[in-house]
């Protein structure tokens, strides 16, 4: 049997046992002790209540799409960001070349894997203790101490504060207790990793208490970069949390939180895979990567992935900071309770890239800056016990500011580099050489909404979820760019006139400011009926929208090559059947659902090939995406539990008539992409795992048991630019992670020993052709294995 057929027979086994034994987008119902112990102790989902209807619930009470990880699990696979969670949750893809440069997308929709503007949204949101983070940037943090994160599927701007057209990432930390307890973990491992988590909690007063929170990681490099002979992707990231818990009274709690992360980074330069010398149709590739280096002495890094090897003189790094301050207050006032939520939050990052990743001093330095600043209020009620009619009603508004310093500084050889070989030397040089463009933005954005669900209990078992939000938002902004370089009164009127044309298509003084103002409706219904206490099925429809946004980059908005500062919204449309089932006793949970998504107005990447290939964003048309997700939970006896999750989605595009046509193809300017895959999403994707266990006595005086437990996740291949060139295409790959241990059923210690990607697979986060025809990706981390020493007083 060919070998993707076998990968795709093992994805069809895993989607269609949870299909036939019926449906778990998380966790289970109650069962019996020993059960939810032995899930507890395994990591498994067990019976976690969730928040995703703005009070507590069973997840599999709740007729929504959902994926729930508690403490034990996410501490277990040792799932410390976003990019780890999905390969626990097939639905969620996350791409993350470097922080700013974070896609996250849910079903196929969320932020496009080939667009990054600071004056777009995002539509798959990231909450923190109930705070909207409005970067995507914002989200890569340490997760540890956490209670518990949900995931959730579709719209779900009825019930969360800022508007999330195509899901939510709802992250919870540990409250403070009144009971003292402290603990955390330290790790060791290859490539001189060392990490630290630490806590501590416990009472103030008889009224208030308090939680101190601290993460510290360090590791060293992977990737050789032969110019300047050091191992590059080295991190060094430090977190802080303190919380404070005021509870006077069972009616009334306010609660604090302060945090602090910090994080440099030495990177390394994209990984050469080759380079293209000719287009599809045969013609020759003219001035192709090999070509430019043959010309300028250059010798290339081989292009093999396997040496994980580059070749960077400008020292590429980042810093990056972020810190924020939330109140949560609530007040029982009987039938209902009403929660306010204020946060205030500021992001900074600071990147330095090399424009040219070779050794050459072609583009010395290619970045931008961000420094953004947020502020969001929200107020809440809902209602209290079970009613005929429960509710939940609120107003939120967000104010976001970003910042931003986007620089292209040229270097001494930069003309030989990035101009034909057919250019006047003289002219290119006093062009481009030392030529720099630095150029400033901010967005502004205002967004007021108001939004209310009720849920009607129809009849004791069926129930009609309804909701709706209506937002309004606007966004401000401006673009002002500025260029220096060599005088050119030392040329003639023609040179100066050339030298002046180059110096147009790599960027001149330019300023435009732009403003869009929407007003829009949102809204869903849910039909839910509890089949058996033990099987829910329900369907829903949800109409969300993606606000629109600002094309602050480099374009011309006058002119003939004009182009619209306004991006325009996307109107999102979903359709969804699930089953929820529990078996044995809470033994087997097995869920189930099928989805069907239109979205209109879809934003992404437009080309300009009369002016130098400069891209900018608009609206492309119209998209499609439509699959179905099936999660199984197995915990048979207490020394075992399994789970496996699978999702199929073919995501299309199904109007994209004027896009630019991938950098393969010569001879025409626009491409009709429709009918084609979207970009960043797998048709296939799994992931099957579980735990197995025995009691070895007292150890250390507290009753012990051993452990092994295993990880494996799948995706099937993916293209990360929006025009589909067959040279961003991802291949196929999976990741095997295992664990073993030793610990004590109190969770007074636990000794692991682990190991993630343990076969060493070579697989890439992001792979494209640039204009010069290199084609070169960014790799994901190899083996790493090391020791864990885990306790709790």
């Amino acid at each position: 049997m060919p070998f993707l057929m076998r990968r795709r027979v093992r994805l069809l086994l895993i989607s269609g046992t949870a299909l036939i034994a019926a449906p778990a987008l998380a966790d289970v119902v109650p069962a019996p002790d020993a059960i939810q112990q032995a899930e507890a102790d395994s990591g498994s989902t067990g019976d976690i209540l969730v928040t995703a209807r703005r009070r507590e619930e069973k997840s599999q009470d709740v007729p929504i799409a959902i994926n729930a990880f508690g403490a034990a699990q996410i501490e277990a696979t040792r799932t410390y960001n976003l990019r780890d969670l999905q390969q626990l949750t097939p639905s969620l893809v996350v791409t993350n070349t470097n922080p700013r440069n974070t896609s996250i997308n849910i079903r196929g929709l969320g932020n496009n894997v080939a667009v990054y503007n600071d004056g777009l949204e995002p539509a798959v949101g990231v909450y923190l203790d109930g705070v909207y983070l409005a970067r995507p940037g914002q989200t890569v943090f340490d997760l540890a101490d956490l209670e518990r994160i949900e995931v959730l599927r579709g719209p779900q701007g009825t019930l969360f504060g800022k508007n999330t057209s195509a899901g939510a990432v709802v992250v919870t930390t540990k409250s403070p207790t009144f009971d003292p307890e402290a603990g955390g973990d330290i790790s060791f491992g290859n490539h001189d990793f060392r990490q630290l988590h630490a806590y501590a909690s416990g009472p103030l007063t008889d009224t208030l208490a308090a939680r101190l929170f601290v993460s510290k990681t360090d590791r060293d490099g992977f990737t050789y970069n032969r110019a300047d002979g050091r191992y590059r992707q080295s991190y060094h990231d430090l977190g802080l949390r303190g919380q404070l818990l005021y509870k006077p009274n069972e009616a009334f709690q306010l609660r604090v939180i302060a945090d602090y992360g910090r994080q440099h980074a030495n990177t390394a330069g994209s990984i050469l895979t080759g380079a293209i010398r000719s287009y599809d149709n045969g013609t020759v590739f003219a001035n192709n990567f090999y070509d430019r280096a043959a010309r300028l002495g250059y010798t290339p890094v081989p292009a093999d992935i396997g040496l994980r090897t580059t070749d960077a003189d400008a020292n590429p790094r980042y810093r990056m900071n972020q810190h924020g301050i939330a109140a949560t207050a609530d007040l029982d006032v009987g039938a209902a309770t009403l929660t306010s939520v204020t946060a205030y939050r500021a992001w900074n990052w600071y990147p330095h890239n090399d424009g040219d990743s070779t050794s050459l001093d072609a583009g010395s330095d290619f970045h931008q800056s961000n420094n953004q600043r947020q502020f969001s209020q929200e107020l809440r009620a809902a209602s209290n016990g079970t009613n005929r009619i429960d509710y939940v009603a609120g107003l939120y508004y967000l104010y976001q500011s970003i910042k931003a310093e986007a620089v292209n500084n040229y270097g001494t050889q930069a003309a030989g580099w990035f101009l034909p070989p057919s250019t006047d030397p003289v002219v290119g040089a006093a062009a481009l050489n030392g030529y720099s463009i630095i150029s400033h933005s901010r967005p502004v954005t205002n967004s007021y909404a108001a939004f209310a669900q009720t849920i009607l209990h129809v009849t004791p078992t069926i129930d009609l979820t309804t909701g709706l939000r209506y937002t309004y938002e606007t966004k401000r902004g401006y673009f002002d760019q500025e260029a220096t370089g060599a005088s050119l009164a030392g040329l003639t009127t023609a040179q100066q006139a050339a030298a002046q044309a180059i110096r147009a298509r790599y960027g001149v003084a330019n300023y435009y400011d732009a403003e869009t103002k929407k007003g829009r409706l949102s809204g869903q219904a849910t039909l839910s009926w509890k089949i058996t206490p033990q099987v829910l099925t329900y369907a829903t429809y949800a109409r969300g929208n993606k606000f629109g946004g600002l094309n602050l980059a480099n374009i011309t908005t006058t002119g003939p090559f004009a182009a619209n500062p306004v991006i325009q919204p996307e109107t999102i449309d979903s359709y969804e059947v699930g089953l929820k089932t529990s078996w044995l006793g809470g033994r087997i949970t097995a869920n189930v659902a099928g989805f069907w998504t239109d979205d209109k107005g879809y934003q992404t990447t437009i080309v300009d090939l009369d002016r130098n290939s400069f891209s900018f964003f608009a609206n492309a048309g119209k998209v499609r995406t439509r699959g179905f997700e099936g999660d199984l939970r197995v915990a048979p006896a207490r020394w075992i539990s399994l789970y496996a999750s699978g999702t199929y989605d073919d995501a299309r595009y199904v109007s994209y008539p004027n896009s630019p046509c991938p950098i393969e193809v010569t001879g025409q300017t626009l491409c009709d992409l429709g009918g084609s895959r979207l970009p960043g999403v797998s048709k296939w994707a799994g992931s099957a795992g579980g735990e197995l266990k025995a009691p070895v006595g007292t150890r250390f005086g507290h009753d012990s048991e051993v452990y092994l437990g295993g990880d494996y996740s799948y995706r099937s291949n993916f293209y990360t630019t929006a025009n589909d060139s067959r040279y961003s295409l991802i291949p196929h790959y999976d990741i095997v992670n295992l664990r073993a241990g030793v610990r004590s059923e109190d969770g007074r210690f636990d000794v692991q020993v682990w190991a993630r990607n343990l076969t060493n697979k070579d697989y890439f986060l992001s792979l494209s052709a640039a204009n010069t025809g290199a084609i070169t990706g960014t790799l994901g981390d190899p083996r790493t294995y090391g020791v864990t020493l885990r306790t709790k007083l």
